[in-house]
Parts: structure tokens; C-alpha cells; sequence
């Protein structure tokens, strides 16, 4: 595994307006750091990057590479006892609740100065008060859902959080076997209830083995190093651009919360193995023709792996209805909303019992023409014909 080669706190940088002395903190909308105070904006000197850049590392050298750790600049952690999740955030900050649960329950632990550094990251790009917009677009188009739900997402209530992610690239070679499927129709009789015989059209499926390979290349595929993001919501954030990643410098960091990661490398690799072994088999599914398929087995091999420790911007907007916790999860690099809120029982009620009420106006409309006897043909007048001409 990785192991420290430096001390994070010897590299901590302080973030001190050169005006009036104030707190710099990094502001989306300038891309620059800007005074607490007196609303300068630093030059962009002072976001110094500490890291190479992106760089992908291969794997199997990573899990044996010495690299420097922390996230060089001064923080202080605090852990939620509710789930788990441990938050970095400036000395000047306090913290009363969980920034992903909203649990009240915190306590200040060690900064976690013996987690690797991230190399690059995607700075914030939305402001808050964009993130905001976004949510409450949200909101309003939520169905089914509590009436005053809207008055418990309150503004103050987003906040915004570097998320720790690992990337994998990865080429892969996929053989697959399976059994191609090509349908075709047979007309088939039968005696119906009267005793008459009938006859009606079945699909039969005609099987044959089929056998392939294919070679695909896998780039930056994301797995969530967070314990405080919940796995069903973050899977849902599909928008994250990483070609717009940077090198890392402290200086993005001022002013926000940075979560530390949880899941470690090797750990992290099986789940991105198997996101692309799951896309691997959806591909190879394509692969095999015909009209269906089945018994399909697919072995695959990857090589050329490599890997890279990043932090991805995310809103958090985390609030409780009736002392359950719900989030909202809201991309801040792109905007793209995802999230989790209460339903609403009287309301789907009210719902399943209208759509119960129209069924039953429908059946009753189609016994009625059912049971209708079909009007009686018109008799045919018989057609008249002229009388022949008399012959002269």
C-alpha cells in the first residue's frame, strides 16, 4: 500500500488577503481566491499547484508507490457518528451538523494526515446561489411529495464539499460464448371452447452456438471514495467532466469542505472492474446477433490499468422530514440535480384510487359494446333492370 513520504503540516499554506489581512477564500464565479473582507480578488498566483497535475499512475506500481500525503493546507477534521463520514474544513469554521446526513452529532477528530493527496481536482464552477436555483427547480418538480416539503429545504442548508474519487483506465479484452436465437412464425390449430377448430400464429425460436471477442479501452472510470455520500445517489451523478481537471493546489480548498476517502485503492479497483466487466457483458450481449440470445458467458481481461486520486465539487443538501434524513446531491461542475425526498401517502392515495376509478369506467365501456348486439345488415333492394327494347 501506499505510505507517507513527507509531513503534511511542514507544507501547510495559509490563506491571508495581501489588502487587509482578511480570510481568502476560493470563489466559483471570479475562479479566483477572494477576500472574506474586503471582497479583493487575489491574483491567480496565489492558487500555487502543489501536485503534477492528472497523470494516470499505473495501478499495480500505485499500490506500491511512496506518496506525499494530506491536503496541504490547515484544516481540522470533524466525523459524524451518524454515518460515518469525516469532513475537513478551516480552523476558522465550526460545524454543528453533518454536511451529508445533517445529523447533529459531530465531534473533532485528527486530520486525517496520513490519507495520500489528491493530484488534481475539478474546482467548483456553480456558485451556491446557482446551486440553489437548481435545487429549488428540483423541488418543484417533484410529484407526489409533502406539501411543506419546499419549507424544510432551507438555502442555508446547501453546502458545498470536495468528494474524494479514484479513476481507472483500463483496456480490455472481452471472449464471449453463447447461444444465438433467430425466431420464426409456425401457424398452429387448436380446438377453441365450442369444440370448433381454430387456428393462430406462434413465434418459435430456432437456436444456434455463437462464439466472438472484442477489445475495448476504458478511461476515467469514477468510483466514489466517500462514506457520507450515499452510493444510490452519487451513481446517479453522471455528468462529471474530468478532462477539465487541473492540477491540485490548497488554494480551491479555502473556504470549503473536503471529505477524506474512505475506500482504498484496492478496494476502489474491484468496484471499477466491475463497472466495466458489467459494460463489458452489456457489449458483448450486442455482439452475439440474431433476434435474442442466451447462455451468455463472457471472460474478460484488462491491462494497461492505471489510476488517479481526485477531488469532484457536490452540493450537499441535506435536511430531515418526521426525523428521517433525506439528501440532495447537486453537481458542481455542471448543475445536474439528484436526490432523495419523502413520499407522499395521501397523495399516491388519492392517485391509485383515480387511476382504480377510470379502469372501471373503462371496463364498464368496453362490456357495454361488448354486450351490444350488432345491428341487423340492411336487405339489398333488388336491382331492377330495364325492359328489353321491342324488335321492329
Amino acid at each position: 500500500m501506499m505510505q507517507a513520504t513527507q509531513d503534511p503540516n511542514a507544507s501547510a499554506q495559509q490563506f491571508a488577503c495581501d489588502q487587509c489581512g482578511g480570510t481568502l477564500l476560493y470563489d466559483p464565479a471570479s475562479k479566483s481566491l477572494k477576500c472574506k473582507h474586503c471582497k479583493a480578488v487575489a491574483p491567480q498566483s496565489r492558487l500555487v499547484p502543489t501536485a503534477p497535475g492528472p497523470r494516470e499512475i499505473p495501478l499495480q506500481a500505485g499500490l506500491m508507490m511512496q506518496a506525499p500525503t494530506g491536503l496541504g493546507a490547515q484544516l481540522q477534521a470533524v466525523q459524524c457518528n451518524s454515518c460515518g463520514a469525516t469532513v475537513n474544513m478551516g480552523p476558522e469554521e465550526r460545524s454543528g451538523a453533518c454536511s451529508f446526513c445533517a445529523s447533529p452529532m459531530v465531534v473533532t477528530v485528527p486530520a486525517g494526515n496520513n490519507l495520500i493527496s489528491p493530484e488534481s481536482l475539478v474546482p467548483f464552477q456553480i456558485t451556491k446561489d446557482n446551486a440553489t436555483s437548481g435545487f429549488n427547480t428540483w423541488m418543484k418538480g417533484l410529484w407526489f411529495r409533502p406539501n411543506d416539503l419546499a419549507k424544510l429545504a432551507k438555502l442555508d442548508k446547501v453546502q458545498g464539499v470536495y468528494v474524494p474519487y479514484w479513476t481507472f483506465d483500463a483496456h480490455v479484452r472481452s471472449d464471449w460464448t453463447a447461444d444465438r436465437g433467430w425466431n420464426y412464425q409456425e401457424t398452429e390449430w387448436y380446438t377453441d371452447s365450442q369444440g370448433n377448430q381454430q387456428s393462430r400464429t406462434v413465434t418459435k425460436t430456432r437456436w444456434e452456438h455463437a462464439a466472438g471477442w472484442r477489445q475495448d479501452h476504458y478511461d476515467d472510470v469514477l468510483v466514489c471514495a466517500s462514506k457520507g455520500v450515499p452510493a444510490e445517489l452519487v451513481g446517479k451523478l453522471t455528468s462529471f467532466q474530468t478532462t477539465q481537471l487541473i492540477a491540485y493546489s490548497p488554494g480551491y480548498l479555502a473556504g470549503w469542505k473536503a471529505e477524506a476517502y474512505v475506500v482504498q485503492l484496492p478496494d476502489a479497483w474491484k468496484l471499477g472492474q466491475k463497472q466495466i466487466f458489467e459494460q463489458q457483458e452489456r457489449k458483448c450481449g450486442s455482439d452475439v446477433g440474431g433476434d435474442t440470445h442466451r447462455a451468455l458467458v463472457v471472460q474478460n481481461r484488462t491491462s494497461g490499468e492505471t489510476f488517479k486520486h481526485v477531488l469532484l465539487p457536490i452540493y450537499v443538501a441535506a435536511y430531515r422530514y418526521g426525523d428521517k434524513p433525506y439528501q440532495v446531491l447537486i453537481n458542481g461542475q455542471t448543475g445536474e440535480v439528484v436526490g432523495k425526498a419523502p413520499w407522499s401517502i395521501i397523495k399516491i392515495t388519492l392517485a391509485v384510487l383515480a387511476a382504480i376509478a377510470f379502469c372501471a369506467i373503462m371496463a364498464v365501456i368496453v362490456m357495454y359494446f361488448q354486450d351490444k348486439p350488432a345491428p341487423s345488415p340492411t336487405p339489398k333492394k333488388p336491382a331492377v333492370t330495364a325492359p328489353a327494347p321491342k324488335k321492329r
